[in-house]
């Protein structure tokens, strides 16, 4: 990490490190989840640890939810010294976890697309100092339909997510003419890691492999960046438990006062879910589904 990867990211709203995490973590890692999985089949299933999605007759897990919460590992590699130190230098100085997912890409048309959207949208701030680590845990190209941004946005306008009056966690590609040519896909080898900001936009295509691509996804926040909305599908509530809310923080101390930065804000409600796969289905308007 040095002044040009800063630069970068914020010119770009977004940075790229190849094999930032060793294959033997990603490997023990990839051993857990399988274990998680396997474990999963046996539970109740009113233990819902995975989120899943139906595809023909058969339903596929596509999330496991909060994995921080679920096994150390990843608990750990959360607070990961090479993560926590880009991310607090992007951030400008401090750092606050903000949530987990690791999410599951089926092949082909089972999983689908995940539409243009900002994560800005769900989740807004006092200020936008917030961003998503994605980390490869299989190698990322293409074909695996891996994560897309459009340099830059993040500098622009809080683009329009609600679809006829309520909050459906997309953008629409058609008002907004967005040209998916232009936008640039984050690839590379397992061990990968990702930095997206909170107003970047960003999607993903359709997964061409075999394989259910794993992609599992950090957020974090400054510390002077206040909810101004609770998201249940993120964040803790200060709320409800400050002292909780402060044990997230992986750098810097913890502040009552938050750093208002005159920013775009949309409340996000109403809602139907909390579940983005569940948010972005809509009835099928063909000029509401745009291309990825």
């Amino acid at each position: 990490m040095n002044i040009k990867d800063i630069e970068f990211y914020k010119k770009n709203g977004f940075l790229v490190k190849e094999c930032l995490i060793s294959k033997n973590l990603i490997s023990t890692i990839k051993r857990k989840i399988s274990y998680l999985i396997k474990k999963n089949i046996l539970l109740s299933k009113n233990i819902k640890k995975f989120e899943y999605l139906k595809a023909g007759k058969k339903n596929h897990f596509v999330r496991l939810k909060d994995p921080v919460a679920q096994d150390k590992i990843f608990y750990s590699l959360s607070r990961n010294k090479k993560i926590i130190s880009i991310v607090s230098k992007l951030l400008g100085g401090t750092a606050r976890f903000h949530h987990s997912k690791l999410n599951f890409k089926l092949p082909s048309k089972k999983g689908g697309v995940v539409h243009w959207h900002q994560d800005w949208a769900f989740y807004p701030h006092t200020n936008d100092d917030l961003l998503a680590v994605g980390i490869y845990l299989e190698e990322c190209n293409e074909t695996h339909g891996p994560l897309k941004v459009f340099a830059g946005t993040h500098r622009k306008k809080l683009y329009d997510h609600h679809y006829k009056g309520s909050f459906v966690g997309r953008i629409n590609p058609d008002i907004e003419k967005l040209n998916p040519k232009k936008a640039i896909s984050l690839t590379g080898p397992a061990g990968t890691v990702t930095f997206h900001h909170v107003r970047t936009i960003h999607g993903s295509g359709l997964n061409f492999t075999s394989n259910k691509r794993p992609l599992l996804i950090f957020g974090y926040a400054a510390i002077d960046a206040w909810p101004l909305t609770y998201d249940s599908g993120s964040s803790l509530d200060p709320n409800s438990n400050l002292q909780n809310y402060n044990k997230l923080i992986t750098k810097g101390s913890p502040t009552l006062y938050p750093r208002i930065k005159s920013v775009p804000i949309k409340i996000p409600l109403p809602r139907k879910s909390d579940s983005l796969y569940d948010l972005q289905k809509i009835k099928k308007n063909k000029n509401y589904l745009g291309e990825i």
